[in-house]
């Protein structure tokens, strides 16, 4: 049985893995200004576009940048004109459905693709079923990502599909991705026009001139403070810290992903990633650095960095 996995761009897998034969992309749109275009998870691109928004917003700048999630039809065409013919069974990891609407897309698509995949599959001279599970992984960015990695490492190592879906079941809840934006003016904006009132005008004002920054925690469809520190350096590297105590109390699945806004190479010189580098390498974990997704970006602004890892025995603590 050929297993396939499908995400979407907002999930921050560094490109490698779109190089794999197993991993496929589901693009999301970003309308930026008068212009459209497709967020197909390529670096130079992806690196140009944070650069690119931090200039603007140094120099006030506004241009209205909106992302747009497939539509089940693009999901359904997707698959029955290349899917249902490459694999016998597909995985979809989504974002959560707290927070976009692919999940909902891909779940009313799914219904669609397996009424119609029989006639395709039998012209192209494939016998047996075409099956697929849509997951809502119940998080963001990396808590994306760090979940697919797993099921990549699975179907390298020959897992079936049954131990996979089981694998996956089990993991969703103890997925945690930490994030650390730097402007919390881009927040506040954002989340204002989301109609999200979990950031107050007074909140935003006093955080600001006070430096504070907020560490958020992406965990079960949810996404709130979790500490509020002065200062950002402080911030990321009590993100670090708390990531580098899972490592060391033993993680569910041997990988941790990052998404930074910007260039990876600058994650080296964030405080408290030496040490995270070390406590991984210690523990045979891979460690997975990947520009953000534009899409993300539209959301948290750029320089946002994000953590995630998957662990039963983790508790945020306000420490490094």
């Amino acid at each position: 049985m050929k297993i396939g996995l499908v995400v979407d761009s907002s999930c921050d897998l560094p490109r490698s893995f779109f190089e794999n034969d197993d991993v496929e992309l589901m693009p999301t749109m970003i309308n930026m200004g008068d212009r459209s275009f497709e967020d197909l998870r390529n670096d130079e691109q992806t690196i140009q576009f944070h650069a690119d928004t931090r200039a603007r917003m140094k120099q006030k700048k506004e241009i209205e940048v909106e992302s747009s999630p497939f539509t089940s039809s693009e999901i359904e065409k997707l698959f029955l004109e290349k899917l249902v013919c490459k694999y016998d069974h597909v995985f979809c990891i989504m974002a959560t459905h707290a927070r976009s609407d692919i999940y909902d897309h891909a779940l009313k698509a799914s219904r669609a693709i397996l009424i119609k995949y029989k006639p395709i599959r039998r012209e192209a001279g494939i016998t047996g079923h075409f099956t697929l599970a849509v997951v809502n992984s119940r998080n963001v960015f990396a808590g994306t990502a760090v979940l697919a990695a797993e099921v990549v490492r699975m179907i390298k190592a020959g897992a079936t599909a049954s131990v996979i879906d089981s694998r996956i079941s089990e993991l969703v809840d103890h997925t945690y991705c930490y994030l650390v934006p730097p402007d919390l003016q881009h927040i506040y904006k954002r989340a204002s026009q989301r109609g999200d009132r979990s950031i107050t005008w007074t909140g935003f004002m006093l955080g600001s001139m006070l430096d504070i920054k907020p560490i958020l925690l992406g965990h079960l469809d949810n996404t709130s403070p979790v500490a509020k520190m002065r200062h950002f350096d402080a911030a990321v590297e009590t993100m670090f810290a708390n990531a580098v105590r899972a490592v060391e109390a033993g993680l569910l699945a041997p990988a941790i992903c990052m998404g930074y806004g910007g260039d990876p190479a600058e994650v080296q010189r964030l405080p408290g990633f030496s040490r995270l580098k070390a406590a991984a390498a210690k523990a045979d974990i891979a460690l997975h650095i990947a520009p953000m997704s534009i899409s993300g970006g539209v959301h948290t602004g750029p320089g946002c960095i994000t953590v995630a890892f998957i662990s039963d025995k983790h508790d945020f603590e306000e420490k490094v």
